[in-house]
């Protein structure tokens, strides 16, 4: 009979040999639905500081930056803007250039450490790194005006919304690869199994994978609330893992071993033994 439910799981899976052996034995399924629960709830702080974040630099710092764009239009494929160029948009904190805008053609390039964006009369560049840039032509624009109200408007769009439209990607990207982690530490937990001397199916294992790694996870987003940082972290995660998942294979042998033995308890111990007095 099942003792545990899924909500005790995330605190359970850190201490109890006997969650883990309830799992093992009384629990059904993959403990794939749990687990996405797990990992959604655990991604809503990350997501919130990020909303927060987000928020903060739009109102703060973001209109320092707006104040400085000057009306762009772009007609039939080609850039108009009424300021002097070449025209520098920089970060008014450190005085980096963000970008450039000349329409003039005196700048073409992007050179070292100059700006991340450059836009001419025909194409926008942008530095993907020290020694690479990437070109977008303008020619298939017929027309298009990009204004500080504008540029305002998308902002506070962006901050209102992209919490909510990342968070999936996210929860959904992180399940993908928990799915393959709990699939390979399976494997590993059939070794498991055969070193403590018990049989169990491949669905009981993942199931034991699955809450083998809830403290990782956990801890994980703890840590990654704190901005803490912990060297060969990955490795030691994985390690953490693997200890709890051979605890759970070990914590259900010793139920089976436990069952036996109450088979047995009370019977004669050999035909020699049965003496009648």
């Amino acid at each position: 009979m099942r003792r545990y439910k899924m909500f005790q799981a995330p605190i359970m899976a850190f201490f109890s040999p006997s969650f883990y052996r309830d799992v093992g034995l009384h629990w059904r399924g993959t403990g794939f639905a749990y687990l996405l629960l797990l990992l959604a709830i655990c991604w809503v702080p990350t997501f919130v500081e990020f909303h927060l974040s987000v928020s903060d630099y739009i109102e703060n710092k973001a209109p320092a930056l707006i104040s400085q764009i000057p009306p762009i239009r772009i007609i039939k494929g080609e850039a108009s803007v009424d300021v002097t160029q070449p025209h520098q948009i920089i970060y008014p904190d450190t005085g980096v250039v963000l970008a450039i805008i000349d329409t003039t053609g005196k700048t073409v390039l992007l050179e070292r450490n100059q700006a991340f964006v450059l836009l001419t009369k025909t194409e926008v560049i942008f530095k993907r790194s020290e020694i690479e840039t990437k070109s977008f032509s303008l020619r298939n624009i017929e027309h298009f005006t990009l204004d500080q109200q504008g540029v305002s408007a998308w902002l506070t769009l962006f901050r209102n919304y992209s919490a909510v439209v990342f968070f999936p990607f996210a929860v959904i990207g992180s399940f993908a690869f928990r799915i393959v982690q709990v699939l390979l530490y399976a494997v590993i937990g059939l070794l498991f199994a055969k070193l403590c001397g018990t049989s169990k199916s491949y669905q009981t294992l993942l199931r034991l994978s699955v809450m083998a790694v809830t403290p990782v996870i956990i801890a994980k987003t703890i840590l990654q609330i704190a901005s803490v940082k912990i060297p060969l972290q990955g490795l030691l995660f994985f390690i953490v893992a693997m200890v709890y998942l051979f605890l759970g294979v070990k914590a259900v042998s010793r139920s089976e071993e436990t069952s036996v033995g109450e088979v047995y308890k009370g019977q004669p111990l050999g035909p020699d033994l049965n003496i009648d007095i």
